[in-house]
Parts: structure tokens; C-alpha cells; sequence
């Protein structure tokens, strides 16, 4: 029997160097390290010692698949190298930044629906591009752009809850993502103020489970999301602090599902959680 007792610890540490090619603009390099602490697995799902699964089996209180294992995961320790570049003018401003990510012992929570599968992945790496920026064209408009690129990948995932997934790319993580909005406030004689809002979120086709137990593999790679959503708002400001806006979400009522898992006790049922829908609402704020 485990002794329900873990001892850890780390030293992490970050170094950067940084370089002002102007007075508006500069470029830096970073290398940092991390470490995350080790997890334990409370749910039923939480394997048994090899030395303790006969009297378990024995005594009637074992579960179909029922395998020897650790209610432990081991600490995660990553390590991030960056280099980017950050400029300010009067107008505009802009972020760019190129990275590697690379953690060792990626600890996977994955819920079975009678409980959640915890293990650690041999390795797992994330390289990336981010920029946003934004500019001021004209007096009283903003607007904004964030676009990120990701790689992620399992460089090794041997004992993952669906087995082997090494050189897969872990699910829930979208190749694009792209932001972008706009806000235009005019203000009145008087000081009231009228404030125009609207943005944009898009997310590439990506995988949103990396498996499903007791199913095939193909059902979860067929199961994908793609994210295009429309908000917008429009809001007055008096001046005695009280503000009245109407907004909407959603307004091109984008339908996907955020995450999908086992269903809760249902073998070979899936279950998921759907987009919210199309939605609009006032609301109203009094500050004083």
C-alpha cells in the first residue's frame, strides 16, 4: 500500500537579455525553467499497487480493465526558451515573440466516467509565434489584432489513457488563433460618452479529445471544433457615473462543442459541453 506521502522540490530559475535598438523599440531573449509539484489521484479510477490488485480482485472490488499502477504522478520540470521583440510608438504598438517549450513528465488528468486517469507523459513540446499589436488611426478608435501559432506535440506519451500517443499532437489545442476587435468612443459636449465595440475570435479545426476509453481511436480524431465568433456592444457613459449597454455574443451563432469525455458511468456513451449560443442582454452600471 502507497503511503499517501510525496516529497518534492526544485530549483527554478529564469535568465533574460535585452537590447534597446531605439528609443520605441526592443528585442530580448529569455531561458527559463519551471517545475510543477507531484498530483494525486483521489477518484476511483486511481490504480492499485501491484502487490495490493489480488485481494482487491479477491474480495469482488475489482473493475473491468483494472490494472496495476500509482495514485501518484511524478513533478513536472519544462524548460522555455523565447526571443522577441516589443515596440511602443505614439500611434501603435507591437509584440512579437518566438518560442520553445519543453516539459518533462507532462502529468495527463483524463476523465473515464467513473473517474479521472492520471499519468505522467515521458515528454511533451510546444513550439510557437505570437504577435499582437494595436494602432490608433484616427482620434477615439482603437484596434487590436492577436494572432498566435502553435506546434504542440507528445515527443513521448507511452502510457497515456489511450495508449501510446507519442509523436501525436495532444488535443484541445488549435494550430491559428486569431483575435481582432475595434472600440470607437466619441464624447459629447457635456462630457458623455458613446462607446462602439466589436470583436472577433477564430480558432483553426483542431481535435478536442485525444481519446475516448472504449471507443476507437477514430471516432475522437473525427470529433473537432472550429471557433468563428461575432461580439459586439454599444454602451452610453454619462457623466454622473451611471452607464447603460446592450451587447450581443455569439451573433453569428457559431455551434461547437468545448470539450467532449465519457459519459458519467454509461460505458461506450460520450457526453460533451455545446458553445454558448447566440445571446443578448443590457446591462446597466452606476458608478460612484
Amino acid at each position: 500500500m502507497e503511503s499517501g506521502k510525496t516529497n518534492d522540490g526544485d530549483f527554478s530559475y529564469s535568465a533574460r537579455l535585452a537590447y534597446e535598438l531605439t528609443d520605441t523599440v526592443n528585442v530580448y531573449a529569455t531561458y527559463a525553467t519551471g517545475f510543477k509539484a507531484s498530483s494525486v489521484n483521489l477518484s476511483r479510477d486511481s490504480r492499485p499497487t501491484a502487490a495490493d490488485l489480488p485481494a482487491i480482485i479477491a474480495g469482488g472490488l475489482g473493475t473491468p480493465n483494472l490494472v496495476s499502477g500509482t495514485r501518484f504522478a511524478a513533478p513536472e520540470e519544462s524548460t522555455v526558451y523565447e526571443a522577441g521583440l516589443k515596440a511602443q510608438w505614439s500611434v501603435a504598438a507591437l509584440n512579437l515573440a518566438v518560442f520553445k517549450q519543453s516539459i518533462k513528465g507532462f502529468q495527463s488528468n483524463v476523465f473515464t466516467g467513473t473517474g479521472f486517469a492520471l499519468a505522467n507523459a515521458g515528454k511533451q513540446s510546444t513550439w510557437g509565434i505570437e504577435f499582437d499589436g494595436s494602432v490608433r488611426p484616427v482620434q477615439g478608435l482603437n484596434l487590436n489584432l492577436a494572432v498566435t501559432y502553435l506546434d504542440p506535440k507528445y515527443d513521448s506519451f507511452v502510457a497515456s489513457a489511450f495508449g501510446d500517443l507519442s509523436g501525436l499532437k495532444p488535443a484541445g489545442i488549435p494550430d491559428l488563433s486569431v483575435s481582432m476587435g475595434g472600440t470607437y468612443t466619441h464624447e459629447f459636449a457635456g462630457g458623455t460618452k458613446a462607446i462602439a465595440h466589436i470583436d472577433y475570435q477564430y480558432e483553426s479545426p483542431t481535435q478536442i479529445v485525444d481519446g475516448l476509453l472504449g471507443l476507437p481511436a477514430s471516432v475522437a480524431q473525427n470529433l473537432k471544433r472550429e471557433v468563428n465568433q461575432l461580439n459586439a456592444s454599444f454602451t452610453v457613459a454619462l457623466t454622473n457615473g451611471f452607464e447603460l449597454g446592450v451587447w450581443g455574443r455569439n451573433l453569428t451563432n457559431a455551434q461547437y462543442l468545448t470539450t467532449i469525455f465519457n459519459a458519467v458511468a454509461q460505458s461506450g456513451s460520450v457526453s460533451g459541453y455545446p458553445s454558448q449560443p447566440r445571446t443578448y442582454g443590457v446591462t446597466g452600471r452606476f458608478t460612484f
